[in-house]
This record gives C-alpha cells, structure tokens and sequence, in this order.
C-alpha cells in the first residue's frame, strides 16, 4: 500500500499530472514513487485498487466552466474515472473522488497519474493518491 500526499496548492495545466512531495508506503515494494514526480510506478504483478481524492477550483484570474481529472494507466485517461465540476466562481472548490481497479500482468509495471483531462488549468489542493495490491 502507498499513498501519495501534497500540502501545497498547485496549478495542473491541461494534459498534465498533479505532483505529490510525500509519501507513506509500505514495505513490500509493490508501489514506487519519486518525491516531486506525478507518477506512481505499480511494480508487482497483481490487482490493485487506486484511488484519488482532492479539492478542485478554477485559478484565480482563470475563465469559469467545468474542470475534469482522471485517472491515467499509463499517459490514457480510463474510462469511468473522470472527476468533474463546475465551479461559478474562481477560487471555488469542490472535492473529488475516485477509484478503480488496474491489474498489473506478470513481466510488466504499470504508470498511474492523476491527469487534468480539461481544457484549461485547474487548481488542486490537498491531493491525495493511494494504492492498494488487494491480490496476487
């Protein structure tokens, strides 16, 4: 198990992943993360169960309208994942959530980020990104 934390609010542009400073893993190894990095590494074959929460606003000076993440395997947004909402007001949050199962086949590893899937910047705070080997 791992979980990935960042206290600082930070600007994630289109396209882009959000960065987490902390971490609390586990001793198994089965996740691996880079202090400052976007991604998450699932190293041990199995199925895992990742999820992702965090507070979400238009940036201050930004245009009102809908702002979306998701979460990525591998650079592509999954399908089902995507978190959205429509702040009126820039500085506005509301929180998101999601979680989905990935399996990592034997031989292989795969990359999640939590990825802006918008159209414009978004402002995130207080990120928080776990995830779970629940079987072998």
């Amino acid at each position: 198990m791992i979980e990935l934390l960042n206290p600082m609010p930070q600007t994630v542009a289109p396209g882009q992943g959000v960065v987490y400073s902390e971490e609390i893993s586990s001793k198994c190894s089965a996740e691996r993360h880079r202090a400052g990095s976007a991604q998450l590494t699932l190293v041990k074959p199995g199925r895992y169960l990742v999820g992702f929460s965090g507070n979400v606003a238009i940036p201050a000076g930004g245009v009102v309208g809908e702002v979306s993440l998701a979460i990525a395997l591998d650079g592509e947004p999954i399908t089902g994942s995507v978190m959205r909402a429509t702040p009126a007001a820039a500085s506005e949050y509301f929180n998101v959530a999601t979680q989905h199962y990935i399996d990592v086949p034997c031989g292989c590893c795969q990359t999640v980020t939590v990825q802006n899937t918008g159209v414009a910047a978004v402002q995130v705070d207080n990120p928080n990104l776990t995830a779970v080997r629940v079987c072998g």
